[in-house]
C-alpha cells in the first residue's frame, strides 16, 4: 500500500505548478505550452525530491536495523562464549566429581578386599583346629529353621555365624551417647558393633568376642565397624555436623602396614569427616606404639583427624606426649576416678586431673557411669563429659540420631555437691 506522501506530494506539486503557471500565463511571461511545461517541471522536481528524501530515510532505517542485528549477533556471540565456558567448566567439574567418586570407590574396594582377605585368613586358621566331618555337619545351616544364637552355641557354629555376618554385611552400627556435664546434652556418640544372623537375631559382643579373638577376627570385626561407621557418617554429615563419633582403631589395624596404607588412602577421600570422626585407641595400644604405629598415627593426624584414649587402667599418663600424638579425649572409668588415688596411679589427685588436662587442651570423659550418686561425685571433679547406661544405652543408628535433645533414658541433671574441705 503506497504511503500518503507518495500521493500527497505529487498532488500538491501539481497544484503548485498550476498556480505558478497560471500566474506566469496571466502576466504574459509564458504562453500556454510554457505554462504546461512549468506545471510538469514543478511536479516532477517535487516528486523526485520527495523520492530522494524517502530513500535516504529508508537507508537510515535499514542501516539502523543492520546495526541492531549486528549488536544482537555480538550479544549472541558473547552469550555463546559464556555458555561454552560454562559447559567446559561443568564438564571439568563433572569429570572431577566422577574421578573423585571413582577414587573413593577404588579406595573402598581396596579396603573391602583387605577386610575379606583378613577374614578368610582368620577363618582358615581357625578351621585347621576343627575336624572336617564334624565341621561340615555342624556348620551347614538348616533351611527349615534358621539357627538361633544361644550362649552355649558350639564354637565352630558361632564362627560360621560370624563369618556369614561379616561377608554378608550384617554388621549393625549402634550408638551410645556421650553427654556434657552437668547439662547432659548429647555431644558425641561411640560407635559399637552388633552382628546379626540370617533370621535377624543379634549377636552381642560378649558372645562373638570369645570366638573372634582366638580366630584372629577381632581386628576384622573392628575394621568392618570402622568402615561401616565412615559410610554412615558420610551420609550423616549434611545433617549432624555438630556431633562427632568415637570409633575404635585396634592395635592389629595399626600394625597392618598393607591394610593401613589403603585405609589412609581411603581416608584422604573423606577428609571432610575429620571434625566428625575421632579414632579411639586403647591405652595399652598407645603404650606399645612402635615406629610403624607412630607413622600410621601421624598419617591420620596429618589429615586432620584426632584421637581418644580408652580402656585406661592407670592414670600414670604422659599427657604432653599424648597431646603431641593428637590425643584430645581421655575416657576414664568412673570407678577409677572415684576410687583410691593410690591404686589409680595418678600423678595428681583425681580431683585435680581435669585442671591438669586443661593445661594441655585435653578433655576428660567419665565412662561406665551407671549410678546417679556417681554423677554427683564426678561433678565435684569438673568432669567434662559422661558416658554409660545412666545416660543412654547403645541404640541402632536410626534411633540414636533421631532429633532428641537428650537421650530418653537420661534423668534430670543432679545439682553439684560442694567438695569437702580437708
Amino acid at each position: 500500500m503506497p504511503r500518503m506522501s507518495q500521493i500527497l506530494v505529487p498532488v500538491l506539486a501539481l497544484l503548485a505548478g498550476i498556480v505558478v503557471a497560471g500566474v506566469l500565463y496571466r502576466v504574459g511571461a509564458t504562453n500556454a505550452v510554457g505554462a504546461v511545461l512549468v506545471v510538469a517541471l514543478i511536479t516532477i522536481v517535487a516528486s523526485y525530491c520527495d523520492l530522494l528524501i524517502e530513500r535516504k530515510a529508508e537507508r537510515a532505517r535499514v542501516e539502523g536495523a543492520l546495526d541492531d542485528v549486528e549488536r544482537a549477533q555480538q550479544r549472541l556471540r558473547a552469550e555463546a562464549e559464556i555458555t561454552r565456558r560454562a559447559i567446559v567448566e561443568l564438564k571439568l567439574h563433572v569429570d572431577d566429581r566422577i574421578a573423585t567418586r571413582n577414587d573413593r570407590v577404588v579406595s573402598e574396594v581396596k579396603v573391602l578386599e583387605s577386610l575379606v582377605r583378613n577374614l578368610a585368613d582368620g577363618i582358615a586358621t581357625k578351621a585347621l583346629d576343627q575336624p572336617v566331618d564334624e565341621r561340615d555337619v555342624r556348620l551347614r545351616p538348616s533351611r527349615a529353621a534358621p539357627a538361633r544364637v544361644a550362649d552355649d552355641a558350639p564354637d565352630d557354629a558361632m564362627l560360621e555365624i560370624i563369618r556369614r555376618s561379616l561377608e554378608e554385611n550384617r554388621v549393625d552400627v549402634y550408638m551410645q551417647p556421650v553427654v556434657s556435664l552437668p547439662q547432659r546434652r548429647v555431644r558425641f556418640y561411640e560407635a559399637l558393633s552388633r552382628l546379626r544372623t540370617e533370621d535377624g537375631t543379634l549377636i552381642m559382643p560378649s558372645q562373638y568376642i570369645r570366638i573372634a579373638e582366638p580366630a584372629g577376627l577381632m581386628s576384622t570385626v573392628d575394621n568392618v565397624l570402622l568402615f561401616r561407621c565412615i559410610q554412615v557418617l558420610r551420609s550423616w554429615s549434611q545433617r549432624h555436623k555438630d556431633i562427632a563419633v568415637f570409633c575404635n582403631l585396634s592395635h592389629e589395624t595399626l600394625q597392618d602396614a598393607n591394610f593401613f596404607t589403603q585405609f589412609v588412602e581411603f581416608m584422604q577421600q573423606h577428609r571432610e569427616l575429620a571434625s566428625m570422626l575421632i579414632f579411639e585407641i586403647a591405652q595399652p595400644t598407645f603404650a606399645k606404639c612402635g615406629a610403624i604405629e607412630e607413622r600410621h598415627l601421624t598419617s591420620l593426624a596429618d589429615l586432620g583427624f584426632s584421637f581418644s584414649m580408652d580402656k585406661i587402667a592407670t592414670l600414670d599418663i604422659d599427657f604432653a606426649l599424648a597431646r603431641q600424638r593428637q590425643v584430645r579425649y581421655f575416657k576414664v572409668p568412673a570407678r577409677l576416678l572415684l576410687g583410691d588415688p593410690a591404686k589409680a596411679g595418678a600423678r595428681v589427685h583425681p580431683a585435680d586431673l581435669k585442671e591438669l588436662l586443661a593445661r594441655f587442651g585435653l578433655n576428660l570423659i567419665a565412662e561406665r557411669v551407671e549410678q546417679e550418686k556417681d554423677v554427683v561425685d564426678l561433678l565435684d571433679y569438673n568432669v567434662d563429659y559422661g558416658q554409660g547406661f545412666l545416660f543412654g544405652e547403645p541404640r541402632p543408628i536410626r534411633e540414636a540420631i533421631a532429633d532428641q535433645p537428650l537421650p530418653r533414658s537420661a534423668p534430670p541433671a543432679s545439682p553439684m555437691r560442694p567438695r569437702a574441705v580437708g
